[in-house]
């Protein structure tokens, strides 16, 4: 996606909540951390008052309390995945 295609999208903060929340729910560190920086620049360069820092934290908030004490696990198993 261009720059451009999202500043036309005019995304909210609810709109950086949800993708922080899906992109905490990847398990590998790596695969987040890339994420995290790949779309935050994305989101960033989109909007001018979009916060890279707040938006990592939010996406390590998730991950930690998803993946507590095999919560995750247990929440995949009832859904059959």
């Amino acid at each position: 996606m261009l720059i451009n295609e999202a500043q036309s999208l005019n995304l909210t903060r609810k709109h950086f909540t949800l993708i922080a929340e899906v992109i905490g729910q990847v398990h590998d560190k790596d695969n987040r951390e890339e994420l995290v920086f790949d779309i935050g620049g994305l989101l960033m360069a989109s909007h001018p008052r979009f916060d890279g820092d707040k938006f990592a934290s939010k996406v390590e908030e998730v991950h930690s309390d998803c993946w507590a004490d095999g919560l995750h696990i247990e929440r995949r198993a009832r859904k059959g995945v």
